[in-house]
């Protein structure tokens, strides 16, 4: 302004810029001005602006947000605190203070820092970073213990850290800690004495240490049926309370030491002990021996716990239903005198011949060397068919006619009398008679004719040679099959008399070859296409003993022409295993096939199958055979294999049951009825027939109508299609379709299959299939080809990579597509997507007994519509059980393999039991070891374990007792204590020269027989056992290093020593990837020890660049060596990556392999590749590596 004022102006105008100045403010108010804005800049955090300078206006100008440079910082971030800095506006000079992040880039200390529970390498890139880097738990030596006087913790593996320190205890007052075994603790003055009644507890004794306790009262003991005499105490337990032996003990006279316990020991006189027994047998006898005394020894040791030593009889029933015998002979009858007794041994061989259908009951009582007695009866069940004694069977074709000999019946008498002829026989038939089927007629299209129906056959006695016997000659009988007859059987059951009381009964058979589009097969299979069906080794000697019945077949030859083809389907011996094998129409007649013993022939005759090709459809395959027992006595006969209509498949039955061991399912007629009605909508069936084929063994258990009712029937395999099962009017059939059930037996594993016709008339009716299977249980059943180990609060994470390995024993040439499930566990819970993370599929899924099978789980999904398998997580729930999931993993291709997951939840893990032996030296099964693993990780008593899977015999076997008689069996159920199978009678062999590692999984079952645990006894087969100063059978790694040592892939230091905390260096651990992987020792290159094995691991493309040797190596680097060193398939991968933290091709070929593992975290899991790994750690690594070539 002062320039204005410097200005020549007029001086009239220079007045009127005064008086304008002096005007008040409020004749200014309301009047617009001109704005005037100053220079200097007005701002907030947000904005600048210029502002009017006349008095009181409020206007702004060039009003604009900041404009902001660069940071410029103050103090610099570090790793975990951020920094500070400000930028300033290149407008109006505003500064805005801001904070710089932290950068996160830590750099771990090579020390471990570490706490009571967890260790972890701390941050040194700036002071005071509170950053835990690899943290994890502790890692410690099992029962290795660190100890004062005071207290005992244990040192971590992995960083040398101490656990919490807790103090000792010394529950029996032994002056030495019951954890970690340190002595020299106050000895307690004081003991207890406990005296044990069976379960409870009769009364303690506290007393001095060294002294005696009193005698206690006797005690007493009752039970149904049961008396009790008390025998005296005995040291330990004694649950059952019976005197088995045991060294009777005078406990006031004893002096006691540490607390000690002392049980009741009685002798029992038990009645009222009873039993049954299936007999399945013919007229002419069965053996009945060995199931008898099974039956008595269970009752015997049910009481007891022990065997029965010998057994008299008391009773038998009339010879009018059957005698009983000492052995086949038939020599020697059983007898009931008071004098008489049969050894345990001598009663397996007893022999029974039925001449009743009704029941023979049998009186016993046996003993022991002990006092103990056990009586009560057992009742033989005689089934309808097993007293149809000698089967006469003849053919005809249809529109033919077949005469009855009758020296075929008075074969049958002298079978069981050894002098007389018969006067004549009568007979009873079943629906099975009928015009439709055939009719039986007496002078058939001759004068004098006369036909014989299914109601008035049994009016009539036809007689051998005497007229004054009989009404019609039994010469002159004959049966007429009409020319429109089917493949059928029709069945009569006969007498042949030669008194009231002397006669012998059978059956006759008649088989009626049809004139339909069957082939006449003696023997006639079915299948689906694309479906498996065994050959039945009973069918083939059934038909032998129709010619000789005295005999027993021995082996079986085949032959046949074009019809046994790729084309048209396959014979394979042990069909889907690692041993199968093919034959084919040029090479099947090489081989006999032997029907129980091996030294009649190539291979065994009940392991043969027929598999149908996926595109087969309504074709017959037609095999001749030669059924022998010598080249004198042989029978020939005609195999059918008829295959069904195509886009069949039996493995999705059309109605399936699903029943627990030792139950019963009751059939739904409805079910047959919906069936029906998908074909006849309008119509409703009249009756249902089945037909079942060799699954339907008493083994697996038995169909009944009205089931323990007054009506009860039972039908097996050879009766069941003889009858029909009415929906509701019983003029449609024999019994009523909703009173059938099956009744599962105590064992029952397999699935029972029957075909089915359900019929509302001739020309309206359907076919299907009825699947019977076990219901996925806790119990293990013997069965667990993937097991998993868990404790009762950790889930089980599914890892696809184990069922591809499985898939792949049976078919290594195939690639796992995907798997369907065959139910779920019945305890625990089966979920898919649990943690609500994968991209696959839908989202979170409790998988269900309905819903289980209504997806596939794919191996490798196409896409994100597909549920992946790696999303399969198990829950448990509760503790001390085992809970297995049934699948049946697919190929691309046609093949499919059935397997079992099996889970083992127990409340803390379960040792594997290990040991180290030379080679050529049996080892007995450390079963005090094994009851340890299992009560330690169970808090439960062990009563019996079943072996899981057997060693192939290129590594040993497993036998049981001190010779090679006998072998162990998957089947069999060891104890612990006490049965004529125990646990330490098994003994592993090695095969000759072998050496290397050898793994054997069991069940372990309570002393209730519920399974409890899953565990595994293995051994390291060595040339010769090396020690290492720091390495003992309790370390950790010991397996892998004792094991890997003897096979010169891994030595220790000079001291003696294996360090195996030590980091291991990428020299080291290139020579031991590079050796388990086949290549040979090199030799020194340069100055570098390891430079010979870099050299050649260039050379061979498992490594590039330039590689230090001494510095610490990276499990990503151990995974990319050993991948290539084992040439993995890095092509055939899932698509699902298994880390999160690596997409490495290499690592997850290592992991498919089974080689290296992750860490597993809420539905994620990564590999961790940066971490090192210690000599210990990759023993492990490298030990896999030896067990996958």
């Amino acid at each position: 302004m002062r320039g204005f004022w410097k200005k020549q102006l007029p001086a009239f105008l220079l007045a009127m810029v005064m008086v304008v100045g002096m005007v008040p403010a409020a004749m200014a108010e309301g009047e617009e001005h001109k704005h005037v804005y100053g220079e200097a800049w007005k701002n907030d955090a947000d904005s600048h602006w210029h502002v009017c300078t006349v008095k009181d206006c409020t206007a702004k100008s060039d009003y604009e947000s900041h404009k902001f440079g660069d940071i410029v910082v103050d103090s610099e971030p570090t790793c975990y605190q951020a920094g500070t800095g400000h930028r300033i506006c290149s407008v109006c000079g505003y500064s805005k203070s801001e904070s710089i992040t932290a950068t996160g880039n830590h750099t771990a200390s090579d020390d471990w820092s570490y706490n009571t529970t967890k260790h972890w390498h701390a941050c040194t890139a700036a002071s005071g970073c509170p950053e835990h880097l690899n943290e994890a738990s502790h890692s410690y030596a099992s029962g290795e213990y660190s100890s004062n006087s005071s207290s005992h913790w244990q040192i971590c593996t992995i960083c040398g850290g101490s656990s919490s320190k807790a103090s000792h205890t010394d529950s029996n007052g032994d002056g030495v800690c019951d954890v970690c075994k340190y002595g020299g603790l106050p000895v307690s003055s004081k003991i207890t004495v406990t005296f044990k009644n069976g379960s409870s507890t009769h009364s303690t004794q506290e007393v001095s240490k060294g002294s005696r306790p009193s005698k206690p009262s006797n005690p007493t003991m009752s039970g149904t049926n049961k008396t009790y005499t008390f025998k005296g105490w005995v040291s330990g337990s004694n649950t059952k309370a019976v005197y088995t032996g045991q060294s009777l003990i005078d406990v006031a006279s004893t002096t006691v030491s540490s607390n000690t316990t002392y049980s009741a020991a009685y002798t029992v006189k038990a009645t009222s002990q009873n039993g049954s027994l299936n007999v399945d047998g013919t007229a002419s006898g069965v053996k009945v021996g060995s199931d008898l005394r099974s039956t008595i020894n269970g009752k015997f040791s049910n009481i007891t716990g022990t065997s029965f030593s010998n057994v008299r009889f008391t009773s038998l029933s009339s010879s009018t239903y059957g005698k009983l015998y000492t052995s086949s002979s038939k020599s020697t009858s059983v007898s009931t005198s008071s004098s008489s007794s049969y050894s345990y041994s001598s009663v397996a061989n007893f022999y029974f011949v039925p001449t009743s259908k009704d029941t023979f009951t049998i009186g016993y009582t046996a003993t022991d060397d002990n006092g103990n007695s056990v009586s009560g009866s057992i009742t033989l069940n005689v089934d309808a068919s097993s007293t149809s004694g000698k089967t006469i069977t003849y053919k005809v074709d249809a529109g033919d006619e077949v005469s009855f000999d009758r020296s075929d019946f008075q074969s049958a008498y002298r079978e069981e009398y050894d002098s007389g002829t018969i006067k004549y026989v009568t007979f009873e038939t079943t629906a099975s008679l009928s015009t439709s089927n055939g009719t039986v007629y007496y002078n058939y299209d001759r004068s004098g004719e006369k036909a014989f129906t299914k109601s008035n056959i049994d009016s009539y006695n036809f007689y051998y040679s005497n007229s004054d016997y009989g009404d019609y000659a039994l010469n002159s009988l004959s049966f007429a099959a009409p020319k429109d007859a089917d493949s059928r059987t029709v069945k009569l059951t006969y007498r042949a008399c030669y008194s009231s009381s002397d006669y012998v009964e059978g059956t006759v058979e008649i088989k009626v070859s049809g004139s339909g589009s069957s082939a006449d097969g003696d023997i006639t299979y079915q299948v689906d296409p694309g479906d498996e069906v065994d050959f039945d080794a009973d069918d083939f000697n059934d038909y032998f003993q129709e010619e000789y019945d005295n005999y027993t077949l021995r082996y079986v030859t085949f032959e046949t022409d074009d019809t046994l083809s790729t084309s048209e389907g396959t014979v394979y011996y042990n069909y889907g295993k690692s041993s199968e094998k093919a034959f084919t129409k040029s090479s099947i007649d090489d081989y006999k096939f032997y029907y129980e013993d091996s030294d009649y022939g190539d291979y065994d005759l009940s392991k043969l199958s027929f598999v149908a090709p996926d595109d087969a459809d309504e074709q017959t395959v037609e095999i001749s055979f030669t059924a022998y027992y010598s080249t004198s006595r042989k029978v020939t006969g005609t195999l059918i294999i008829e295959i069904g209509e195509g886009d069949g498949t039996s493995s999705k039955a059309d109605i399936t049951y699903q029943v627990d061991p030792d139950d019963e399912v009751e059939f739904d007629r409805t079910d047959f009825n919906d069936y029906f009605q998908e074909e006849y909508s309008s119509y409703t069936i009249k009756y249902v027939t089945f037909k079942a084929d060799s699954t339907l063994v008493s083994s697996n258990g038995v169909i009944y109508s009205d089931y323990d009712g007054d009506d009860e029937k039972s039908f097996t395999k050879g009766n069941i299609d003889d009858y029909k099962f009415y929906y509701k009017n019983e003029d449609d059939g024999d019994y009523a379709l909703n009173s059938l059930s099956f009744v599962a037996s105590d064992d029952f594993d397999t699935a029972v299959t029957l075909t089915f016709t359900a019929y509302y008339s001739g020309s309206r009716y359907v076919e299907g299939t009825l699947r019977i299977e076990p219901k996925s249980s806790t119990a293990a059943n013997g069965k667990g080809d993937i097991r998993y180990y868990t404790t009762y609060n950790t889930n089980v994470q599914i890892n696809p990579n184990d069922i591809a390995r499985f898939f792949n024993e049976q078919y290594p040439n195939n690639t796992l597509s995907y798997i369907e499930l065959g139910g779920v566990p019945s305890s625990g819970s089966l979920y898919y997507d649990y943690y609500g993370v994968s991209k696959y599929g839908s989202s979170k899924l409790k998988l269900t007994s309905s819903n289980c099978d209504d997806q596939k789980f794919y191996f490798s999904p196409s896409s994100t519509s597909q549920y992946a398998l790696s999303e399969l997580t198990y829950i448990p729930s509760g503790v001390n059980y085992c809970a297995s999931i049934p699948f049946t993993a697919y190929s691309t291709g046609s093949r499919s393999v059935s397997g079992t997951i099996l889970i083992s939840v127990t409340y803390s893990t379960v040792s594997e039991v290990y040991g180290v032996t030379p080679k050529g030296t049996s080892v007995a099964f450390p079963a005090s070891a094994i009851y340890t693993a299992v009560s330690s990780a169970t808090g439960m008593t062990l009563g019996s374990i079943q072996l899981l899977e057997l060693p192939a015999s290129s590594v040993g076997t497993v036998y049981v007792g001190s010779g090679t008689s006998t072998k162990a069996s998957t089947s069999v159920k060891y104890d612990y204590s006490t049965g004529s199978q125990r646990i330490s009678q098994l003994r592993f062999v090695p095969a000759s020269g072998f050496t290397g590692s050898v793994e054997i999984p069991y069940v372990a079952y309570s002393t209730n027989g519920n399974a409890i645990a899953s565990g595994k006894f293995c051994l390291g087969v060595v040339n010769s056992v090396k020690k290492f100063s720091d390495v003992t059978s309790s370390t950790w790694c010991y397996k892998y290093v004792a094991e890997l040592s003897d096979a010169k892939v891994i030595d220790g230091y000079q001291d003696g020593s294996f360090r195996p905390n030590n980091t291991v260096t990428y020299g080291q651990a290139l020579k031991l990837i590079m050796l388990a992987s086949g290549y040979s020792v090199q030799q020194p290159t340069g100055s570098h020890p390891f430079s010979g094995y870099l050299a050649k691991a260039k050379s061979a493309g498992l490594v590039t660049g330039n590689i230090d040797l001494d510095r610490p190596i990276t499990r990503l680097a151990v995974a990319q060596i050993a991948a290539k060193a084992m040439k993995l398939n890095t092509s055939d991968l899932s698509s699902v990556k298994p880390f999160t933290d690596t997409s490495d091709v290499y690592v997850q070929a290592l992991y498919a392999a089974g080689i290296v593992e992750g860490y597993f975290s809420n539905g994620t899991s990564t590999y961790k590749p940066s971490n090192t790994l210690t000599r210990g750690q990759i023993s492990a690594i490298v030990w896999r590596m030896e067990r996958a070539n």
